[in-house]
């Protein structure tokens, strides 16, 4: 086997050329729509079987997604991460800021006469 299969690399960006940033969401959904239409549109699925749309197995990818994410957002870990960040966070409602305010605000010095 040469393992060729008529697929080529992806070309590379120039050099010089930074490529764009990818958004994680976006690449999990492609990943799992990759996986999933193998699996639903693969040669092995079934002939007789109706197939969904293609643009309605996307959405599913991303629902998916937003699942995941909603999950592992509840994990022990994250929680705990997520309540030592809101610790550490300043919460500019809860701080104190009128003894500021007062010293700025108190009498004003009279302004010298300029000498000549």
């Amino acid at each position: 086997m040469s393992g060729g299969g008529g697929h080529e690399a992806p070309p590379k960006p120039a050099a010089g050329h930074a490529a764009p940033a990818r958004d994680p969401y976006v690449e999990f959904a492609e990943r799992i729509y990759v996986n999933l239409a193998a699996r639903v549109y693969g040669t092995l699925a079934g002939g007789d079987a109706k197939k969904p749309d293609p643009k309605a197995l996307a959405a599913f990818c991303f629902k998916l997604v937003d699942a995941f994410e909603q999950a592992s957002n509840e994990t022990p870990r994250r929680l705990a991460e997520i309540e030592a960040r809101n610790k550490a966070a300043v919460k500019l409602d809860e701080v104190d800021l009128s003894a500021v305010f007062k010293a700025s605000a108190g009498p004003k010095p009279a302004a010298e006469p300029a000498k000549k």
